[in-house]
């Protein structure tokens, strides 16, 4: 049977995740300058870029714990 929702599946959010941790990941590895504001930019992406891994491994986690009860 067809989806009958736009929405993304899980797998589908968990690439989209994973996808945006490495964007923002290669923005805050780029040269960037001395100045402060830079480094808090920097600091902000990396934060980032851990917050959607952190999602993606939470939503994983909790699929393989629904496919682990199905057996």
């Amino acid at each position: 049977m067809a989806r009958a929702s736009a929405a993304p599946t899980e797998v589908e959010r968990i690439a989209h995740y994973r996808d945006l941790a490495v964007q923002f990941q290669e923005w805050a590895d780029q040269e960037w300058a001395d100045s402060e504001s830079d480094e808090k930019a920097q600091v902000g992406l990396l934060g980032l870029a851990r917050q959607y891994e952190r999602l993606a491994t939470e939503l994983t986690a909790r699929i393989d714990a629904v496919l682990a009860k199905r057996g």
